[in-house]
């Protein structure tokens, strides 16, 4: 008999928050769960600490796998799990002891294919709790709409529980970050009904080192890519959609250009700096349209539409007159 529900947990690098991470996993009032621990090939003490546990709860498997990212070892997980539902949580987070309870009974109660809650944010000097508000449910367009618009459902998957029916053709990609950004939407597209509560049951531990840290200082483009993989699949299935996403496609290239055209080299970015423009400029026509804008960053998207390095020039120009 199949466990109602598979909890899969990447783990690299994290001996510090393990324990807290899979004790507050294994302490869920809902205990009908399968833990899948995948050790990502980590340097440290984690693959022993996962053997441990599997020792002492038979609901705990493991799997030991080379290094291979994120996204990796949660496919690794996916491939082995066999819930009716799957969870997702990072390695050193933990959750609250009724959230897949929670989030279980919302989904078998109101025939929904994925459940939502809301999670507490633990920065280094402050603790931010989001959303308190009671269940709602929707069809997959309307959650498409509040998922774009960061309403109600966010791009995060430690904050869901899916039906492991809706996952069988969808893997996170490996290599690049957003990974859940580009894994959501395709899942909510599968679904039927989705629902939502404003019950932060989940804990997000916001390190300095974070995999989102460390891309803005190595300065990636994938945030850009996605959004244009995105872009093309709601112009096929969600028109009057496609311009909240065109929204979140310049601000995001336009935050990569900002980067690379302050960063003392930016020969190193030059090639991706070009990449990022072009892929800008292709969607000129509606985002030069769009109301969120005000006229000067309409000005940065006429000039880069000109050239890309004139996007450069003027921010530079404009960082220096504040400086005076």
């Amino acid at each position: 008999m199949n466990p109602k529900i598979s909890i899969i947990v990447p783990v690299y690098k994290v001996e510090a928050y393990l324990h807290k991470c899979v004790d507050s996993i294994l302490s869920q009032t809902l205990n009908d769960f399968e833990l899948i621990l995948v050790n990502d090939g980590s340097p440290d003490n984690c693959g022993n600490i996962c053997d441990e546990y599997a020792k002492k709860d038979h609901r705990v498997k493991v799997i030991h796998k080379e290094n291979g990212g994120l996204s990796d070892a949660r496919n690794a997980g996916l491939n082995i799990a066999t819930g009716d539902y799957v969870g997702f949580v990072d390695s050193d987070d933990w959750v609250e002891p009724d959230m897949y309870e929670l989030l279980y009974s919302m989904c078998e109660k109101n025939n929904c294919d994925i459940a939502n809650c809301t999670s507490t944010i633990h920065f280094k000097h402050k603790v931010v709790k989001n959303g308190t508000h009671s269940l709602e449910i929707h069809n997959r367009k309307q959650a498409m709409e509040f998922m774009l618009k960061g309403e109600l459902y966010d791009e995060v998957v430690w904050t869901k529980l899916f039906k492991r029916s809706l996952l069988e053709d969808i893997r996170f990609p490996v290599g690049i970050i957003y990974e859940d950004t580009a894994f959501t939407y395709k899942v909510i597209h599968k679904s039927e009904r989705i629902c939502c509560i404003g019950a932060p049951k989940y804990h997000y531990i916001k390190r300095d080192d974070s995999t989102m840290d460390r891309a803005i200082k190595n300065i990636r483009i994938d945030g850009v890519l996605i959004y244009d993989q995105m872009y093309k699949f709601m112009d096929k299935h969600y028109s009057e959609l496609r311009n909240i996403v065109a929204l979140k496609l310049a601000n995001s290239a336009m935050t990569v250009m900002n980067l690379m055209s302050f960063h003392s080299d930016f020969p190193k970015y030059k090639k991706q700096y070009y990449e990022v423009g072009h892929l800008l400029n292709a969607y000129f026509s509606s985002t030069i349209k769009l109301q969120e804008y005000p006229s000067t960053v309409k000005l940065l998207l006429a000039a880069t539409k000109v050239h890309p390095l004139l996007y450069k020039l003027i921010v530079n120009l404009a960082s220096r007159r504040r400086s005076v």
